[in-house]
């Protein structure tokens, strides 16, 4: 009998014990730690690392206290939940159980990168390899990878259009083919199925529809006004009138490499498909990346029986009907307003 007891004690007293070790692990677990030095580090999860790996990983780093800690809330607090791969940003101290609750909530690090409309593919490549995304010829190879548009656009030679400009969010290195379908896959949520019809019934294909776009895109910043210069280029086009836009030439030259930031005359004469001066209807394709307002204004023109339109030189244009109003137009906003700026 007093064998039981004693017995009984010990097992009462071992009982204490492992509830004291379990109430100061469960203590410790919440208490937010900052074992490095550093402003911010940066912790990297495998895909496919385990509890043990990733655990010592976390401790190394000063990112946790102790992995045994991290193992004993992964087992009580995951609740059946795994970690996630990526990378993970961490500046504050935070506790154990944050720390797990971010790996396996997936909270990876990410940046915003805003992509304007109107840049070549070319300047995409360059504005992402800016941001330290990936080397920008690896970019450019990338976005010059036409199967991956081959579905939409049998004839493109490459991505050049199809960029789909607005704010992404990147990780701080991002494969050069991901940046790719990523841009892509965000052209074709804007471009879906009922746009696809809508230029079904205007007789166009979705690379006649981004070409003009982007036409239009680089003629005008202000949005207000591409439904009217999409009626411009639209009532040229009906009756075989060149488009005679000044951005597609630059984009030829630009291809050759040989352009300096100043369009001249004899420029107007350049032997390329992609001088609407000299050759009337589209360009053979995109010459940068549309935005959603632009693509709707080729769908959706404005009414209009303007011909022509002229830079007021701030931003805004001068829309005309006829060739005298607008000789008078570029006589106004052109000529006289650079006299002016030239007089001392």
């Amino acid at each position: 009998m007093r064998f039981l007891k004693i017995l009984l004690l010990l097992l009462v007293l071992s009982a204490g014990g492992v509830a004291a070790v379990a109430y100061r692990a469960y203590t410790l677990a919440q208490e937010p730690f900052r074992g490095f030095d550093e402003e911010e580090v940066f912790f990297t999860v495998e895909r496919g690392a385990s509890g043990s790996r990733i655990g010592h990983a976390l401790e190394e780093q000063g990112i946790i206290r102790d992995r045994r800690l991290f193992l004993l809330a992964l087992r009580i607090r995951a609740r059946g939940r795994v970690v996630q791969a990526g990378e993970y940003r961490f500046a504050e101290p935070l506790s154990t159980f944050d720390v797990l609750e971010k790996l396996v909530s997936g909270d990876t690090f990410t940046f915003a990168v805003t992509i304007p409309e109107g840049l070549t593919l070319a300047e995409t490549a360059d504005l992402l390899a800016g941001r330290g995304l990936a080397e920008a010829s690896a970019i450019r190879s990338a976005f010059e990878e036409a199967s991956l548009v081959r579905d939409l656009d049998p004839e493109a030679p490459s991505l050049e259009g199809y960029l789909y400009p607005t704010t992404y969010r990147f990780p701080r290195k991002v494969a050069p083919d991901e940046l790719a379908r990523t841009l892509l896959s965000q052209f074709k949520q804007v471009f879906d199925g009922k746009r696809r019809e809508e230029a079904r019934k205007l007789g166009l294909s979705l690379r006649q529809v981004v070409t003009l776009a982007s036409v239009i895109e680089k003629e005008t910043g202000l949005a207000e006004e591409r439904p009217l210069i999409a009626s411009v280029f639209w009532n040229r086009l009906r009756i075989g009138m060149p488009l005679q836009s000044d951005p597609t030439i630059i984009y030829a030259l630009e291809l050759e490499g040989t352009f300096d930031g100043n369009l001249r005359r004899d420029d107007l004469d350049l032997d390329s498909p992609y001088n609407t001066y000299r050759f009337p209807g589209l360009p053979p394709g995109p010459i940068a990346s549309p935005g959603e307002a632009s693509i709707k204004a080729v769908l959706e023109p404005a009414e209009s029986r303007y011909l022509y339109f002229v830079s007021r030189n701030d931003g805004s244009h001068h829309f005309s009907e006829s060739y005298s109003d607008h000789a008078n137009a570029v006589r106004r906003y052109q000529v006289e307003y650079f006299r002016r700026r030239r007089r001392p």
